[in-house]
């Protein structure tokens, strides 16, 4: 029998296609798996609000979220991190410096600039533009995981890297949204991989016994880090060259095929 694994879900691109849609073949898949005793967990750059019931009512035994600023496990958040305020106000200023859009992550909700906020308004479904609040609104400063930012002819991924590399880590976005390409920053030492690292000594599974799923730069880590990483058909081409393995298109059936493929169904 095939040992217990302990598997890494990332979420848009990978488990669904367009920004809310599971294959039932996923969906079927990831029930199997757990009921063969392995545990699955979310990984995802999306913010805790952002997940909705229609995913989470697959079954999962925990969250990583935020890019892995924030942990849950049975429904209990283990792990926060958040960007501390100096760091913070540096960025702000920085973006508000140039005129650029960008929305700022905290577990319960996302603040967002006036255009990235327009961008929600339109396309996102009303369940998720309820998480969304326009730049202005009073937050908590102390309680930000992760800003995503928006490239324009004023802001540029790799001048804000070279700007705020030493402090952050930086990976291009994968936001299933037409004009908001750009990146993410969080705080530094937190990533995905790092996060499932965590994750890892947590449930007191082997390195090796990992399996991880993910199709974009904010996956890279995560991939890096797992026994076996695996990267989508449909995703980065970068992260396909670098993965373990590439599973089949997410409308495809891949993630049940690969499921399949490692014993886990």
């Amino acid at each position: 029998m095939t040992s217990r694994k302990l598997v890494f879900m990332d979420i848009d691109g990978t488990l669904v296609s367009g920004f809310n849609h599971v294959p039932l073949s996923a969906r079927n898949a990831c029930s199997v798996a757990r009921k063969n005793g392995h545990l699955l967990y979310l990984a995802t750059g999306r913010s805790r609000a952002q997940i909705s019931d229609s995913i989470l009512m697959i079954g999962f035994d925990g969250i990583i979220c935020s890019g892995g600023a924030h942990i849950e496990t049975g429904g209990r958040v283990v792990f926060s991190a958040f960007m501390p305020q100096p760091l913070l106000e540096r960025l702000i200023a920085y973006f508000d410096g140039r005129d650029a859009e960008y929305s700022l992550e905290l577990p319960e909700k996302i603040i967002a600039s006036p255009k990235f906020y327009s961008i929600i308004l339109r396309t996102m479904m009303r369940l998720l533009r309820n998480s969304y609040a326009p730049l202005g609104e009073n937050f908590c400063r102390d309680r930000v995981c992760k800003l995503v930012f928006m490239e324009s002819k004023n802001v540029r991924f790799e001048d804000v890297q070279k700007e705020f590399g030493a402090d952050c880590e930086f990976f291009r976005n994968s936001i299933p949204l037409p004009g908001l390409s750009g990146g993410e920053i969080s705080p530094k030492g937190i990533h995905k991989g790092a996060a499932a690292a965590w994750v890892t000594r947590f449930c007191g599974i082997d390195q090796k016994d990992t399996i991880a799923f993910g199709d974009s730069d904010n996956d890279r880590t995560l991939l890096e880090y797992a026994g076996v990483g695996i990267a989508m058909e449909n995703g980065d081409e970068a992260l396909k060259r670098t993965a373990d393995d590439v599973a089949g298109h997410v409308r495809r059936g891949g993630i049940a095929k690969a499921f399949g493929k490692y014993g886990l169904v």
